[in-house]
């Protein structure tokens, strides 16, 4: 099982994580976006931030989980479709 580390480089390699990286590299060089990660490291020490922390750490991980459920989703409504199609005396290949 990969590390934090091994996910990130796996993720960046993708092209939706090379979209994300540089989109927030973009904004971590303008003065807006360093206050705010300034803002945020104060705030992610705090109980309330750690909370958030940990909610945002799970929503990521529902997230993450989606397009695996959403393809099950697919394949399973195939079966499906096959099976009624079969009953209604028609074959698929």
């Amino acid at each position: 099982m990969p590390g934090y580390f091994g996910k990130a480089i796996k993720f960046a390699s993708t092209p939706g994580g090379r979209k994300m990286i540089m989109e927030a590299i973009r904004v971590a060089q303008s003065e807006e976006g360093r206050k705010l990660i300034a803002q945020a490291r104060k705030v992610a020490t705090t109980p309330e931030g750690k909370r958030l922390l940990a909610q945002a750490k799970e929503h990521a991980k529902t997230i993450a989980r989606a397009p695996a459920a959403a393809a099950d989703e697919a394949e399973r409504a195939k079966a499906w479709q096959t099976i009624r199609d079969r009953f209604n005396g028609e074959k698929r290949p």
